[in-house]
C-alpha cells in the first residue's frame, strides 16, 4: 500500500496515511516512514495507536527504545512505556505543582525543551500516544530548530560557533527560564494523599549550541530553554543576554505546529531537531498518555565534571 504525507503545517511536520500498524510493517514500509521523518522532524499517525503493541511496533521503526531518566514515571510491567496523566482526583504530592499561565491555571504545562537536556546523553526521539484526550486544551507545540537556526542573522550564526551551554535540572519553571512567559506563576495544590514529592539529582551536563544534523548536513539551533543555565566561559550578563535573545528566536510560535489531540493519535518526534512544549490542561479536565522514548546518543554532550565525564565514557567502553 503507498504511503501518503500531508503537510501538518506551513512549518514542519507530516500526516502519514496508508500505514497498517495492526501488522508488522515491510522494511520498504519502514524505510519511508524513517525518511519522512528525517525530512519533516515531525509525523502523525492519526487514530492508529489503538494499543501498547502498536506503540511499541512503531517505535521500533526509530530504533531502540530505552526506560526513560524519570524513572518514578514508567510503568512498573513495560518500562519503555511512560505514563503521562493528569486527575484532578489525584492528589499524591508529584502532581501539586500547577501554573497560571496567561491567565489560566493549568496542570501538565510544560514551556519549551528537548528531551534530556539536562543529561550528556540526548534522546533520538519520542513517540506520544493519546489514550485519553482533554475536553479542553491539552495541544502539544513542536518548533523545528533547523529553520530557526536558518531564520538567525549571518552575524548571530557566526557569534554562536563553537559555543557550548551548561544545562542543570531544573523543575520550578517560575525561575526564570530563557525564552518562557513572562506572567507565569506556581500555584500549589495541597496534597491531602500521602507520598512525598519526587527529586533528582542530575549532575550539570555541557551541550554545543549548534550542531549539525548527520542525515543531511544542516545545522540546528541546539539550544533547549528549560533546563539551560549559562553559556560555559562567557560573563553572567553577556550569557542572559544571549541566551534570551537566541530563546526567544527559537520560541517564536508564529513558526509552531500545535497538534489538537485525537483518540488514540501518535505523533513522533526528532529530538535531535525538534523542540517541543505542553500548554496543559484546566485543573478540572483529565488526560492520560502513553509515550515511549528512543535511545540515542549525538556523542557530543558531556557532563560539566571532567571526573564524572571521564566515568561516564569508560562505563561505555564497558558496555
Amino acid at each position: 500500500m503507498a504511503i501518503e504525507e500531508i503537510p501538518l503545517s506551513p512549518n514542519l511536520g507530516l500526516e502519514v496515511r496508508g500505514v497498517d500498524l495492526t501488522r508488522l510493517l515491510t522494511p520498504a514500509e519502514e524505510a519511508a516512514i524513517l525518511d519522512a521523518w528525517i525530512r519533516a522532524g515531525v509525523l502523525l499517525f492519526r487514530g492508529a495507536g489503538a494499543s501498547d503493541e502498536i506503540h511499541m511496533r512503531l517505535s521500533r521503526v526509530f530504533g531502540q527504545m530505552e526506560p526513560a531518566a524519570t524513572a518514578d514515571m514508567n510503568n512498573p510491567d513495560n518500562p519503555y512505556l511512560m505514563t503521562l496523566a493528569y486527575d484532578p482526583e489525584d492528589t499524591r504530592a508529584r502532581f501539586n505543582r500547577h501554573y497560571v499561565v496567561d491567565g489560566i491555571p493549568r496542570a501538565g504545562w510544560l514551556g519549551w525543551h528537548w528531551d534530556q537536556s539536562f543529561m550528556p546523553t540526548i534522546v533520538r526521539g519520542a513517540v506520544l500516544r493519546m489514550t485519553r484526550p482533554a475536553a479542553e486544551m491539552g495541544e502539544t507545540g513542536f518548533i523545528d530548530a533547523i529553520a530557526a537556526y536558518d531564520r538567525l542573522s549571518p552575524e548571530l550564526k557566526r557569534r554562536i560557533e563553537g559555543l557550548e551551554v551548561v544545562y542543570e535540572f531544573n523543575p520550578d519553571f517560575t525561575s526564570g527560564q530563557f525564552g518562557f512567559p513572562k506572567d507565569i506563576s506556581a500555584l500549589p495544590r495541597a496534597a491531602s494523599g500521602g507520598g512525598t514529592a519526587v527529586r533528582y539529582d542530575f549532575p550539570p551536563c555541557v551541550h554545543p549550541l549548534v550542531i549539525t544534523q548527520q542525515e543531511t548536513g544542516r545545522k540546528v539551533l541546539k539550544l533547549s530553554p528549560m533546563h539551560s543555565r549559562y553559556v560555559l566561559g562567557m560573563d553572567k550578563a553577556e550569557s542572559d543576554a544571549l541566551l534570551e535573545e537566541l530563546a526567544n528566536h527559537l520560541c517564536d510560535e508564529r513558526y509552531a505546529y500545535f497538534h489538537p489531540w485525537g483518540q488514540d493519535d501518535m505523533v513522533v518526534w526528532d529530538n535531535w531537531r525538534v523542540i517541543h512544549s505542553a500548554r496543559g490542561v484546566p485543573l478540572h479536565c483529565r488526560r492520560q498518555a502513553m509515550r515511549t522514548t528512543i535511545m540515542g546518543d549525538y556523542k557530543v554532550g558531556r557532563y560539566l565534571d571532567p571526573a564524572l565525564d571521564r566515568d561516564r565514557k569508560v562505563s561505555r567502553l564497558v558496555d
